[in-house]
């Protein structure tokens, strides 16, 4: 080979690498990269709505057939998609705020209780993540919501599957 062809192949090398430099590649597992992509589509939806570097507080999954509940996979699938917003340059205040939304399950939809709003005052985080799920013979659906605190306008919202496997149903027992 000439010297001149092996320069090119070392620049080629060189160009490429450096275009993967700076992305954070995602698992290869089917869960946390549904929980990855769900939190990307709701970056790209809620827009302008979301500020690089705003603040945000994020709940665990509730199970939709008893919005009081969650389980190791709704405190996971929350967790999960707050790695991938942080990934994106958003900040999560961390707060443990399960027992601070209330649910009007007659109605079906979230409503951001006085609590949630003066926690979301005093951090300065004005949007809250909030999701659903429910667990079928062959899925886990899901739904993340993104939810302005100030207005409860839901800024961003995401559905999206994950299969029901031996690991999944693990992680949807109850906490003992």
């Amino acid at each position: 080979m000439s010297r001149s062809f092996q320069l090119l192949i070392v620049c080629a090398a060189l160009v490429l690498s450096s275009c993967s430099m700076g992305k954070i590649k995602t698992s290869n597992n089917r869960m946390i990269s549904s929980h990855h992509d769900a939190a990307r589509y709701l970056i790209q939806m809620a827009g302008e709505n979301l500020q690089p570097g705003s603040r945000m507080i994020a709940a665990s999954f509730a199970d939709v057939n008893n919005l009081s509940t969650s389980s190791t996979f709704g405190r996971m699938a929350s967790q999960q998609l707050v790695s991938q917003f942080v990934i994106e340059g958003h900040s999560f205040v961390e707060v443990l705020m399960r027992d601070n939304i209330y649910i009007d399950s007659n109605e079906g939809e979230f409503l951001l209780s006085r609590a949630v709003n003066d926690i979301s005052n005093s951090h300065n985080a004005p949007v809250v993540l909030v999701g659903t799920y429910a667990a079928a013979d062959d899925n886990v659906y899901v739904t993340a919501k993104l939810i302005r605190t100030t207005d409860n306008v839901i800024i961003g919202s995401y559905d999206y599957a994950v299969p029901y496997t031996r690991d999944m149903r693990n992680l949807l027992r109850p906490a003992r």
